[in-house]
């Protein structure tokens, strides 16, 4: 088969199984190609070997199952950087930029800042503020000793020199208490949502997606104990479910955090809430 044949029959075979199945299938047959998609629309007529066509419906058929896309590519853009993934952490996503964006604006001086990224997965947040913010110093937790080895890969892959990489369950093995910034995108979704028997979700661990049956157990505890790891004037920021913007809200202001800010998502939702010490 062709470009455009192999394109079409993906399309087909993945419209029952993926709501963007032609992305889908343009992402994998890149995957497989090494190539880009320009070279998909330009080429539509070149022919597949047949073992670049065993590979390619062999993917196909891992999607229709519901295997993330990422986890059969290995590879995830965010913050336009590729980061490596697997099963041992959550995929990044285009709504935790949110989060990028807000620390950048905030943070714009030239003023050398001390940050860390708890709970920090592939590394994604920590990596592309390093990378926009090279002089920062800035430091990526996580519990998990696997996500910890794959952020090191991911922070090797894009040079940077600045973070370092401490396993800890939050703030357990913690001792520095001078961060200026404390960012996290927790775990926070209810134990019983029926979401997480839907989607990528279900390939990722729960540990990294629920927290108590409100899902607010991991945000109530930074709320509680980051003032005691942030210097006066720090800050909190941290990701939440698109409901649960008044829940954080009250979380920072019970906790004695001022001059509190929420931002929206690409979708319009408060999922980003920040506050100071």
């Amino acid at each position: 088969m062709n470009i455009q044949q192999a394109l079409e029959q993906a399309d087909y075979d993945l419209s029952d199984a993926s709501p963007s199945a032609t992305l889908d299938a343009q992402v994998l047959l890149t995957h497989v190609l090494h190539c880009n998609t320009a070279h998909l629309l330009a080429w539509p007529e070149k022919q597949l070997n047949k073992e670049q066509t065993t590979n390619f419906l062999r993917l196909v058929k891992q999607r229709q199952s519901g295997k993330p896309v990422a986890h059969l590519t290995g590879l995830r853009e965010f913050w336009s950087l590729d980061f490596f993934v697997n099963d041992s952490t959550l995929i990044p996503r285009p709504d935790t930029e949110t989060l990028i964006e807000f620390v950048l604006n905030k943070f714009n001086s030239d003023q050398p800042y001390k940050l860390i990224d708890m709970g920090t997965g592939t590394g994604a947040i920590a990596i592309s503020i390093a990378k926009e913010k090279p002089d920062w110093s800035i430091t990526a937790s996580d519990v998990s000793f696997d996500a910890l080895d794959l952020a090191k890969k991911n922070s090797k892959h894009h040079h940077t020199d600045n973070i370092s990489f401490t396993q800890s369950n939050w703030f357990e093995n913690i001792n520095a208490n001078d961060f200026d910034i404390i960012i996290s995108n927790p775990p926070y979704i209810a134990e019983n949502d029926p979401h997480l028997q839907q989607g990528d979700v279900r390939f990722e661990p729960q540990s990294a997606l629920t927290s108590g049956v409100v899902g607010m157990d991991d945000i109530i505890h930074l709320c509680q104990h980051a003032k005691n790891y942030l210097t006066s004037g720090g800050y909190l920021i941290v990701e939440h479910g698109y409901n649960q913007n008044q829940l954080v809200l009250d979380c920072f202001t019970n906790n004695g955090f001022t001059l509190i800010e929420q931002s929206r998502d690409l979708s319009g939702h408060i999922r980003m809430t920040a506050g100071k010490v």
